[in-house]
């Protein structure tokens, strides 16, 4: 488990400082992906830093399976790293070394064998699918490739988290479905809790389980996607499950109505039945549907008709498993 609390980065200069990390909190459990996102400058790569103690927080602790890594002394702190697997947005990878020999460098550092090592890299490239590749040079591998090399070398050493810092963005979008995937084996099978990097919200929809909205050094929001889907009017909501565009208006030119929205995973069933119990349709202004880590979730933008009551309309829905909340009017 990853478990941030209060982190903060100020770098000073001269005539002046630049809090690049301002009270981050975050946790990543065991067998889950996690997704920071925000655009370039928000902080992202300084948090990676930060939490892998590359880059010394100015206060705050980054705790791994309970133990306090900032508390750590500067000699012990190699040591204390291993626990962390790194992904880079480029692999990074020795161009003078084969993919074994990538794969093992971190095990050549820590003063494991030979035997020991080779039987590791066999292994760890084999999971990333990548088993017949080992005497081979990054230069005849496929960037997708390479990327594959770089996850096994980072869960060299067993590690309890991986943290990857746009583990995708240099990749093509088939490819970066597979990397993705395979983050997601991994984490399914050695319960790894992973915490992702991202501008791209592609990347937390098709992987992630939970989210963090990163402005300015801050978390403007967290939390589960099944929650954050929910909060009707905010920022993650409204990337996840974006309604298209559309005019808000009562049918047939009639009285001012209630608009509302509606979210439920799985199938739109939740409207049909909340009609029925209401004894009227609601008629749906816009709808979406996106597969969220795995989960398909329906949103629609509705209007309840007078005379009924909107509140009204809210409990039924969410008496049929949907969450839902009056969000403005139509004229």
């Amino acid at each position: 488990m990853i478990a941030v609390t209060d982190l903060e980065k100020v770098y000073r200069q001269p005539n002046r400082e630049i809090r690049a990390l301002d009270g981050v909190t975050l946790q990543v459990p065991d067998d889950s992906v996690h997704g920071v996102i925000g655009q370039s400058g928000a902080g992202k790569s300084t948090l990676v830093r930060c939490i892998a103690l590359l880059d010394r927080p100015t206060s705050g602790t980054v705790e791994i399976n309970g133990a306090d890594l900032t508390a750590v002394r500067a000699a012990e702190l190699r040591k204390a790293r291993r626990r962390l697997g790194l992904v880079f947005q480029h692999a990074n990878l020795f161009d003078s070394r084969t993919i074994a020999g990538n794969v093992t460098y971190p095990l050549e550092l820590a003063g494991v064998g030979r035997a020991e090592r080779a039987a590791k890299a066999s292994e760890l490239l084999g999971l990333v699918g990548l088993g017949d590749a080992g005497q081979a040079f990054p230069a005849q591998l496929s960037g997708g490739q390479r990327q594959r090399v770089g996850i096994a070398r980072a869960l060299a050493t067993d590690p309890d988290v991986l943290l990857c810092d746009e583990p995708t963005s240099a990749l093509d979008p088939k490819t970066t479905g597979e990397i993705l995937d395979l983050i997601g084996a991994l984490k399914a099978r050695l319960g790894l809790a992973v915490l992702i990097i991202t501008h791209e919200m592609t990347v937390v929809k098709r992987i992630c389980d939970s989210v963090s909205l990163l402005q300015t050094g801050r978390v403007m929001e967290s939390g589960s996607l099944v929650d954050v889907v929910g909060r009707f009017g905010s920022r993650l909501s409204e990337l996840l499950l974006a309604l298209p565009p559309t005019a808000d208006h009562a049918p047939d030119g009639g009285p001012t109505v209630e608009v509302l929205d509606t979210v439920r995973p799985g199938d739109a069933a939740a409207l049909t039945l909340a009609g029925h119990e209401l004894g009227t349709d609601l008629p749906v202004l816009a709808g979406t549907v996106e597969t969220l880590a795995g989960v398909t979730f329906q949103r629609h933008r509705v209007l309840v008709p007078a005379p009924l009551d909107a509140d009204q309309a809210v409990a039924a829905l969410r008496r049929h498993g949907a969450q839902a909340a009056v969000t403005g009017a139509a004229a």
